[in-house]
């Protein structure tokens, strides 16, 4: 009773007030009022009448120019600021649910105050859109109160322009948008998400896809439940910070798991409300389900969970509402495995296809060579989550003839441009191990692959065709990225001869042919093997034979050649037909190929097995003299794989 007699009080004293402010206007003699003061004193009366009894402290705008806006706080009566005057504005785009039709809270005239006009015209809003915001509630009335449900609705209407020819809030003919017929629930599938295993503090991992269709017309779902259980005792509000629901790539809504007031009396069950996920009839459409996870989950609480849906709530064009429960649902939980960050993260070595081809590297005498590329490989962080921050390097090099320290002067690590020159040797026999102390210096980004460089500066030459192969192996690198890492994976590179004088050797083309007998038996079918290759003679003459002989020992061929089995295996001693050719010019009575010239030599073996099978040729060394006469240096085709022709079945 007494808040009424206040009421009725109030609106006297303000028609009193409104009564003597315009009487004011009138009898000032000071002079006649113009019609910009008259409209002042107009507007300074609403003001004031507004703080007494609620009408216009401000006027408002064209009702067209609200959306898109986003409400983020509920609204009551007495609520006051801008967002109560954007609401009234929403509205009064729609005649079925404006806050008033004329003075205070019309079109144009929309105040900063929340009202009883307000409120009611909230509450036509709610009827209007009773599927959406009633009916989920499990509420017949509307309330007039602008909360959680009733907001959502306004803001998924309001994302649209008004320019578009449709009233703001939703004056369509059905209750949701365009739906159409009355729809039935089809069917339901949970799948596996991208994200099957997650580390601690990831976000939006993408851990389940809920995909859902309907029959016989359109619906909209209006909220959705969302278990996320584990078989041990840990509480979701432990390990989760966020989770998410997204379509099509945009979060449409998302609930602060990390509270334990937000689930529901399970302690698993996560109720996503006031949604507006429309599903086109005959249509599935997919709904992926995310979570962001806290940073340092404790080792107990990791591991298994399944993610379920287990609740699902819509209704069609007509409004009608449905519940769909776990049964009807029908679908089996989906797991996730929660891991501790940085499990992901790896160092994988693998072999680069910058890694120089075996070559004569070539060397002085009386100086030490420039550094020189002998080795690469590429170091890959594949699925890593995190940076890793590189520590050590550890790098093999195999010599023969000679030991590393007689042959090297210095190394270097260029990883990914940057140049590592802290290294330690340790040097046994032919084999040396280079320790570079990266410390930091390289990190790479998690996913990337880098490469790495081998150089090496060679001393003055003092052991002619002294060969070098570098190589690294499993566990070859330290790193650090969430946790301590090291590598996996190995990487082998090519052998390089060192010499002072002598030849380049490079393979120009490989063939073989079967050359099949009239008697067609298999062992008179004979295959035709053919090698091409390019000498390149530096610092010296080459005097070279013009014979071909099998085997590795070097005797007075010009070239050795070696007849392979289908793995790859020399079968023995042979005494095939074989012929060396070259467009180098003859001098008594032996190729030459000057110091600085380039020629094309091709050997051709013909051969005739015993037995049947698979068979290959391959250039095993070139043989030669830096004068005239029968050759004194044995150089290796290397690598030997690379002189080989294609082995076919003889």
């Amino acid at each position: 009773m007494q808040n009424i007699a206040t009421t009725v009080a109030s609106k006297a004293l303000v028609a009193v007030v409104a009564a003597a402010m315009i009487f004011s206007a009138f009898v000032t003699p000071a002079k006649a009022a113009t019609a910009e003061e008259l409209q002042k004193m107009i507007n300074d009366l609403m003001a004031q009448m507004a703080a007494l009894g609620g009408t216009p402290a401000t006027t408002g705008g064209s009702s067209a120019s609200v959306c898109p806006f986003t409400w983020t706080r509920d609204l009551k009566t007495g609520a006051t600021g801008a967002d109560v005057m954007t609401l009234q504005k929403f509205l009064n785009s729609n005649a079925d649910t404006r806050v008033a039709a004329t003075g205070a809270g019309s079109a144009g005239m929309e105040t900063q105050t929340f009202g009883p006009a307000t409120a009611a015209a909230v509450s036509k809003f709610q009827v209007m859109h009773r599927a959406d915001i009633l009916t989920p509630a499990g509420l017949t009335n509307p309330t007039g109160f602008f909360g959680p449900s009733t907001r959502a609705k306004a803001n998924a209407l309001c994302v649209k322009s008004t320019t578009d020819g449709s009233d703001d809030n939703g004056s369509d003919d059905n209750a949701s948008g365009d739906l159409q017929g009355e729809a039935n629930f089809t069917e339901a599938t949970l799948d596996a998400a991208s994200d099957d295993t997650v580390e601690e503090g990831a976000e939006d991992a993408e851990i389940a896809e809920f995909t859902v269709s309907f029959e016989d017309g359109d619906a909209s779902i209006s909220r959705l439940d969302v278990e996320i259980s584990t078989s041990s005792n840990v509480k979701n509000w432990d390990i989760l910070d966020t989770v998410s629901i997204w379509v099509d790539g945009d979060m449409v809504a998302d609930i602060d798991a990390s509270d334990k007031d937000s689930y529901q009396s399970d302690d698993e069950t996560l109720r996503f409300s006031g949604l507006d996920i429309v599903v086109m009839e005959d249509e599935d459409l997919d709904i992926t389900i995310a979570a962001t996870f806290q940073d340092n989950v404790d080792s107990s609480d990791r591991g298994d969970f399944n993610v379920d849906v287990t609740g699902m709530r819509w209704f069609d064009a007509d409004g009608v509402a449905e519940t769909e429960t776990d049964s009807s649902i029908d679908v089996d939980p989906v797991q996730f495995t929660l891991e501790q960050a940085g499990s992901d993260d790896e160092i994988i070595v693998k072999s680069s296809e910058n890694d120089p081809d075996s070559t004569t590297i070539k060397l002085e005498t009386d100086k030490k060579s420039d550094f020189v590329h002998v080795f690469s490989f590429d170091i890959d962080t594949d699925d890593s989550t995190n940076d890793i921050e590189l520590d050590t390097v550890v790098v093999k090099v195999t010599t023969t003839s000679a030991l590393y320290t007689a042959l090297v002067d210095d190394a270097e690590l260029e990883i990914d441009g940057t140049t590592i020159d802290d290294v330690t040797v340790d040097s046994t026999g032919n084999l040396a191990t280079l320790t570079f102390d990266v410390d930091g210096d390289v990190t790479i980004d998690a996913g990337d692959r880098v490469e790495a460089k081998l150089m090496l500066k060679f001393k003055a030459l003092s052991t002619e065709g002294a060969t070098i192969q570098a190589s690294i192996v499993s566990g070859g690198i330290d790193g650090e990225g969430a946790e301590d890492e090291v590598s996996t994976g190995a990487a082998t590179g090519d052998v390089h001869t060192l010499r002072s004088e002598g030849a380049v050797i490079e393979l120009d083309s490989s063939s073989a042919t079967k050359d099949v007998n009239s008697d067609a038996t298999a062992t008179d079918d004979e295959g035709v093997f053919t090698l091409k290759f390019d000498v390149t003679a530096f610092e010296s003459d080459l005097f070279i034979n013009k014979t071909a002989a099998s085997g590795t020992t070097m005797g007075t061929a010009g070239v050795n050649f070696e007849i392979t089995d289908g793995s790859g295996n020399a079968v023995g001693t042979t005494t095939p037909n074989a012929n060396l050719a070259s467009n180098a010019k003859t001098e008594g009575g032996q190729f030459k190929v000057s110091e600085g010239e380039t020629k094309t030599f091709t050997l051709t073996v013909e051969y005739d097995p015993g037995v049947s099978g698979f068979y290959a040729v391959r250039l095993y060394s070139l043989n030669f003299k830096n004068v005239a006469g029968n050759p004194t240096v044995q150089q290796r085709a290397l690598p030997a794989e690379d002189f080989e022709t294609d082995s076919f079945s003889i």
